[in-house]
């Protein structure tokens, strides 16, 4: 259903205002509609039947009652049906016969299909329900739902009381269910134990709620052991030992956030089963949370060591320049030495050459290796103590927990050294450190070596916790074998890919053979340049911005005129009614709707509830905390986002701005507080940051956004953003350096989505080809030496599209996939193949970027659209992202989200300006304005908003729309001030 008939469903009067747009959706009539209403005997039965139809159509109830008419609709039907109206108190004393009133409303429901539910629709929407609620618990949002599903099967909506039922009734069912569940996957004595502990002071002086719900404040050690801390004691529980596999992931984490958003007293209050099915849930989502935010921040631990010895290599260049003069000192005072013999002065000279290095090769990671080994503290052995204590599991035997294994071992007996005999295997760079005879740094080299690679063991998934998110099993992210069995036909047919993987290889191959032959003959041609260094390009001329476009867009921005933030946000929601999608039903006053307003501003600009309060007065600092409460649900502002987005493509003028199928994928870095451990140090900036990375139509607008942390591939993000909307259909996805993978492009590939990266020196990327394939002459230089294997896909094509389509259907996330498949698991055969096939598909599209300069322009021009954008959402905050919005990754979404909906709803005022000035333009300018000059002027323009000063929300001129129940308006508004 589209995002401005959805507020309508079920309301029993007519709306005090509606648009030109609603009113031509509603009250305009079919043919057959038009035969039915002229059959009425005079013009008044008439225009009952049209009003009683157009209602039906518009809300899914029928009107009982006629109050209040508009004068526009009624003039509009008057137009419509050709008929003078007579005055609306004819239509009233009418439908005093309460028999008019009814002939009406059955007339009006027959011919529009309506009719009142059935006994078995009733149990069709029990049954509705009964699926709806596994996945949705917002009641607001439930009675959305059933109110659509009612209008898409023809049922008239009758009240609110009985949906208020059958949803309270489903979510009881639900609840029952849930709770027997829990009662098989963990004992009565188990769950009666949860529900006490929660119950209990923690020794810290905290609720024990409140004490699990603690973040890390900052990346250090002992955040990490506070972390621990709560693992051990939730182990102790039991928790770790009934995972509860029967309830999904979605549910625990509802359950938990309903938990978490009570105080602990509060929570003691509530029906026993729903207490039961809280606690356990609760728990069990701390437990993954602790060991998730434990193994995130030992991966950072380790990552940071390796970072900081590598600065120190290169800091010891001069060190090591000293070594080498005093080398060069002492080989001179043996050469000088008349009485050393031949045999002894080699000797000498050996041991010199010893001391500073030997014979040997020293790359810069074997000198980040010993420095490791010089700055090994006792934090990396009290890191190594823990995690020795976590229940590592692995597909078959792996080194790192055996290597875990034996330090556990080393550490139980006390042992200071390194045994001589460890039949564990960490690489060969680690041989010679581990045979030093010095046990003692033998050990500090084990215990360095043992973390790189649990790094690493974690990053592809080779090993992983069972109680966790994001550390789990690969196979646990996949589609169950079994399911996969007797499913995979129709995923391969949803997919669009054969069976056989010699179908997809085969013209894949030819493509590339001929897209090569045409950068052969471009380089004949002179259009680009072949030599040892690369393909090299000429650089593309500035576009030219024809006068015709300066004209135009002057006129436009002279009739625009500009206007303050809040009265931007208001003019965009009486179109969209965002607010009430945020708050989940209308605002029942003034203050709940601006308060709304507030909630979203704080998320979005960073400024703290304090400082809100002040710009908006009125309002209280703890009226727009909770309202930041409200306001940080996701799925809401994911909806709110989506109306917005909708309502700015609506406009014709969108459609001269790119093409519909083409998107941008690019990361805005915000500054935060230092003490966030998920902060990373910008390259640019310098400063802590987050990232947050955003999908951008060709038409403009944000359909997708996400947080990310800094310094990760960003791949992932950018196919899953296109992947978990629905908006719109998107087939090529431009994106940065930070974007492209080989691995990646593949996996973008078979789930039908073109990636086209901006690649950070292009002429210098190697091209690649098969063994068998013919090189045109003039290539040769910029082929890789090593060749592509697409045959090394055919024996795990079969596993290759289970993993696609799990990402598909959204049994795992791209994010999780692509860093499971990162160059952490290079030689696995699964990642071998995919980068076998994703070097044929980058050598494809370099081909078409080196061949094809309107295609390098678009890509170009549509990541430009992205930075614009960044500085649209730059322009809109105010500071850095608070601590407590860096605490959970919720808060984290909701602060990303926020700023987005901001964005585009400047952006859609801005369209919906744009489109109204278009209208106003003399003939001469109008004839300026054809789609080759108007995607020249984007819909962001902040000179025209004032983002500062104080929030003074123009609620009357808007309060007949958004608050439409809310009677009298005047006295309402005279109350306020």
């Amino acid at each position: 259903m589209q995002y401005w008939q959805a507020p309508y469903l079920g309301l029993r009067t007519i709306p005090k205002e509606l648009n030109q747009f609603e009113l031509h959706a509603f009250f305009t009539y079919s043919a057959k509609e038009r035969r039915v209403i002229l059959a009425k005997r005079d013009a008044l039965h008439r225009l009952g039947l049209a009003l009683q139809i157009g209602f039906i159509r518009m809300t899914g109830s029928v009107l009982a009652a006629v109050k209040v008419v508009p004068a526009e609709l009624w003039a509009h039907l008057g137009k419509t049906l050709e008929i003078t109206t007579p005055d609306i108190a004819s239509l009233r004393s009418l439908y005093r016969r309460r028999p008019t009133l009814f002939a009406h409303q059955n007339a009006a429901m027959e011919t529009l299909g309506f009719g009142r539910m059935s006994e078995h629709q009733r149990r069709a929407l029990v049954r509705y329900l009964r699926v709806e609620v596994l996945s949705e618990f917002d009641r607001h949002r439930l009675k959305t739902h059933v109110k659509t599903w009612l209008y898409e099967h023809g049922i008239l909506i009758e009240g609110e009381r009985p949906l208020k039922s059958a949803i309270d009734v489903a979510l009881k069912l639900a609840e029952d269910e849930l709770g027997t569940v829990l009662q098989k996957d963990a004992p009565f004595t188990v769950l009666d134990a949860w529900v006490r502990a929660c119950d209990e002071p923690h020794r810290s002086g905290l609720s024990f709620q409140e004490w699990l719900a603690q973040a890390p404040r900052r990346q250090s050690l002992p955040q990490i052991r506070e972390q621990f801390e709560r693992i051990q004691y939730l182990t102790q529980l039991g928790v770790a030992a009934h995972p509860m596999p029967s309830v999904s992931d979605h549910i625990k984490r509802h359950y938990a956030q309903a938990m978490a958003d009570r105080p602990p007293a509060a929570s003691k209050r509530i029906a026993a089963t729903r207490r039961t099915i809280e606690v356990a849930c609760y728990l069990q989502t701390a437990l993954c949370t602790a060991t998730d935010r434990v193994l995130a921040m030992t991966r950072q631990h380790v990552a940071d060591l390796w970072g900081n010895g590598m600065r120190a290599v290169v800091q010891s260049a001069e060190a090591r320049a000293r070594t080498l003069t005093t080398f060069a000192k002492e080989v001179r005072e043996l050469a000088l030495d008349r009485s050393l013999r031949e045999e002894d002065l080699r000797a000498a000279i050996l041991r010199a050459v010893e001391q500073v290095g030997g014979g040997k090769k020293l790359s810069r990671a074997h000198l980040t290796r010993e420095q490791l080994l010089l700055k090994n503290n006792r934090h990396s052995r009290s890191l190594l103590k823990m995690l020795c204590a976590l229940p590592f599991e692995s597909v078959a035997p792996h080194p790192v927990r055996q290597a875990l294994d034996a330090l556990r071992e080393i550490y139980l007996q006390r042992k200071p050294a390194l045994p001589e005999a460890i039949p564990v295997h960490l690489g060969k760079v680690w041989d010679d450190m581990l045979a030093n005879p010095d046990r003692q740094r033998a050990l500090q080299a084990f215990e360095v070596a043992t973390l790189l690679a649990l790094r690493r063991a974690l990053k592809n998934g080779s090993v992983y916790v069972a109680h966790s998110f994001s550390f789990r099993s690969r196979e646990s992210m996949l589609i169950p074998s079994a399911e996969w069995t007797k499913s995979k036909t129709h995923h391969y047919a949803r997919l669009k890919l054969p069976r056989d993987a010699k179908e997809f290889t085969g013209p894949l191959v030819e493509e590339v053979s001929k897209q090569l032959q045409h950068l052969s003959e471009a380089a004949q041609a002179g259009d680009v340049t072949v030599d040892r260094d690369g393909v090299h390009l000429p650089k593309l001329p500035a576009e030219d911005v024809p006068e015709a476009v300066m004209v135009l867009r002057d006129a436009l921005m002279e009739r625009m005129g500009a206007e303050e933030l809040p009265g931007v946000m208001m003019e965009v929601d009486s179109h969209t009614r965002f607010s009430w999608t945020l708050l989940g039903r209308e605002p029942r006053s003034i203050d709940e709707l601006r308060l709304v307003y507030a909630g979203l501003l704080a998320h979005g600009t960073a400024l703290s509830a304090a400082d809100t309060a002040r710009m908006m007065p009125g309002l209280s600092a703890d009226a727009v905390n909770q309202s930041m409460r409200w306001i940080a649900q996701e799925k809401r502002l994911r909806e709110a986002n989506t109306a917005v987005f909708e309502y700015m493509h609506s406009h014709p003028i969108a459609e001269s701005w790119g093409r519909a199928d083409l998107a941008s994928a690019d990361m805005m870095s915000r500054e935060t507080v230092k003490s966030s451990p998920l902060a990373r140090r910008d390259p640019r900036t310098k400063k802590k940051s987050i990232g947050i990375y955003t999908h951008i139509h060709d038409r403009w607008g944000i359909f997708h956004d996400q947080p990310v942390v800094l310094g990760e591939r960003q791949q992932g993000v950018a196919l899953e953003g296109v992947l978990r909307q629905s908006t719109v259909t998107i087939n090529q996805l431009a994106v940065d350096t930070h974007g492209q993978t080989e691995f990646g492009m593949f996996l973008a590939k078979t789930v039908g989505k073109d990636m086209c990266p901006r690649l950070r020196d292009a002429s210098a990327h190697k091209l690649y080809v098969t063994p068998a394939m013919t090189v045109p002459e003039g290539l040769r230089s910029v082929i890789a030496k090593n060749r592509a294997h697409p045959e090394k896909v055919e024996p795990v094509w079969d596993e290759w599209v289970r993993m696609a389509a799990s990402t598909h259907v959204g049994k795992a996330s791209a994010v999780d996939i692509l860093s499971r498949f990162g160059s952490a698991a290079a030689g696995e055969q699964l990642y071998d193949a995919g980068v076998q096939i994703g070097r044929l598909l980058l050598t494809l599209y370099l081909c078409r970027w080196f061949t094809l300069p309107d295609f390098r322009r678009e890509i170009l021009r549509t990541l430009n659209h992205g930075e614009r954008v960044h500085v649209l959402e730059h322009a809109l905050e105010t500071g850095k992202v608070p601590r407590h919005q860096m605490s959970h990754n919720a808060r984290l979404r909701s602060v990303s989200s926020a700023i987005t909906l901001l964005s585009n709803i400047v952006m859609a005022w801005t369209t919906a300006r744009m489109q109204q000035s278009l209208a106003t333009l003399p003939a001469d300018i109008a004839a300026l304005a054809v789609p080759e000059n108007l995607r020249h002027i984007a819909p962001i323009q902040e000179r025209l908003v004032n983002f500062r000063g104080l929030f003074l929300f123009p609620v009357e001129r808007y309060m007949a729309r958004l608050l439409p129940t809310l009677q009298p308006v005047r006295p309402v508004l005279r109350n306020m001030r």
